[in-house]
């Protein structure tokens, strides 16, 4: 059996392509790979024929974005040139009752089935908090870490400043130019730790003085819709029907949850499960409590540069909080990963002042099903907040209509709330 030392070794003289998650996602999260030399590439932009490469290989168990990424995969696996013995693909895991964890498991029996077993898939686990990556992997994941909080970041600050601008499309044009600035500030190969961290902070500098030059009409006026869910699901446009943008067309702004908060997830329960089940004094105990306690404090560093164009959008200080508030509703150890997160950022949102919460979820997802049952006494909870739930396959129908339906529930809600509204 293949280690993940073997498979990130192996990367030499192999491309490694990685899914996007969301437009940007995957050539930020590539500049942290070829920081150290690896030749890395996002995965083509998804559309109809990778729901047609998929349905090959796919018997209905799977969920859509599992679709998506296998397809988008065999997009590059279906190129005339693609040569096995040089291509290498990033499909991390997780543990739980979320399909993601079988992601690279199909992909592989896939290229079994094709003959392509030569092609390398690099499944890092949540487990040790996707650490498991060779001995290059400590800071190919730290650079990775940063790439995640920048792409949030980022994403955030779109959403702050698009629905309010003056000339349409510009806010789009920054953010793609601060994609590329940042992308090319994390793969510069000249510096390396404290050194790309200080050029990363002065990138993230240019980038806000980039939409702070976006002319805007004045903030403040519209519904602000909170969207949470199954992580791929809410972040990629193409699997949701660039929902957010459909909300912005009816009037709201969106505060979706970030990407970071998964993974400040994944390292508060690997610290769990060490205190449960291992030594609490070991030195991996000490080891991951180091790593959660660095990413905290970068991510707050970072943010910090954001903090006036993103006021009223601030995280917790720790995800801990979160998963607090979720406790309400759901024993922690009992509703593992996006569920607990889900319930507790509905009260998250609800106490910054939002006006509703849309949580997206893949068709048949158990997360979303799970949470979807509990939403209506946290709905009871906080004032009537309405919380709906999105589920796509790729068959949606009347999805304008029922983003208005729900629009007008967050109007009636707004108008009758007794929270007060954080984001000015």
């Amino acid at each position: 059996m293949k280690t993940f030392e073997d498979e990130v070794d192996a990367l030499s003289g192999r491309t490694l392509f990685i899914p996007q998650m969301y437009s940007g996602s995957g050539h930020l999260l590539c500049a942290a790979f070829r920081a150290l030399g690896v030749d890395a590439r996002p995965s083509p932009d998804s559309d109809a024929r990778t729901r047609e490469l998929a349905a090959k290989y796919c018997n209905g168990d799977e969920c859509y974005p599992q679709i998506v990424t296998l397809g988008d995969f065999l997009k590059i696996v279906d190129l005339p040139d693609f040569e096995p013995d040089k291509a290498a693909f990033f499909l991390p895991q997780t543990a739980g009752p979320c399909r993601f964890g079988q992601y690279h498991v199909l992909f592989k029996s896939v290229l079994k089935r094709l003959g392509l077993e030569e092609a390398y898939v690099v499944s890092p686990s949540c487990e040790d908090g996707y650490k498991g990556l060779g001995r290059n992997g400590p800071e190919i994941m730290h650079y990775v870490w940063w790439a995640i909080v920048t792409g949030d970041l980022l994403l955030k600050s779109l959403h702050r400043t698009r629905p309010y601008e003056r000339k349409a499309g510009m806010s789009d044009a920054v953010y793609a130019e601060c994609i590329s600035d940042a992308s090319a500030t994390i793969a510069r190969r000249e510096h390396r730790g404290k050194a790309k961290y200080a050029d990363l902070r002065k990138c993230l500098s240019r980038c806000l003085a980039r939409f702070a030059a976006v002319d805007l009409e004045q903030r403040g006026h519209r519904l602000l819709i909170g969207v949470s869910g199954e992580i791929f699901c809410r972040l990629n446009t193409f699997v949701n029907e660039d929902l957010v943008r459909k909300i912005e067309k009816s009037g709201g702004e969106v505060w979706i949850t970030d990407v970071a908060e998964w993974v400040n997830y994944c390292n508060l329960w690997e610290m769990e499960e060490i205190r449960s089940f291992a030594n609490r004094y070991s030195t991996r105990m000490l080891n991951a409590w180091l790593v959660d306690r660095i990413q905290r404090k970068e991510e707050h560093e970072m943010a910090a540069i954001f903090s006036e164009l993103c006021a009223g959008k601030e995280e917790p200080e720790s995800v801990s909080e979160i998963v607090e508030l979720g406790a309400r509703y759901l024993d922690p150890h009992a509703g593992l990963g996006e569920m607990i997160l889900n319930l507790g950022r509905a009260v998250w949102l609800h106490r910054k002042g939002a006006d509703g919460m849309i949580d997206i979820s893949p068709f048949s997802c158990m997360n979303g099903i799970i949470s979807e049952s509990i939403y209506p006494n946290v709905s009871d909870d906080l004032d009537g907040m309405p919380i709906r739930t999105f589920y796509f396959d790729g068959t949606q129908s009347n999805l304008d209509e029922d983003v208005a339906i729900f629009m007008e529930m967050a109007t009636h809600y707004s108008h009758n709330k007794n929270s007060r509204r954080a984001v000015q």
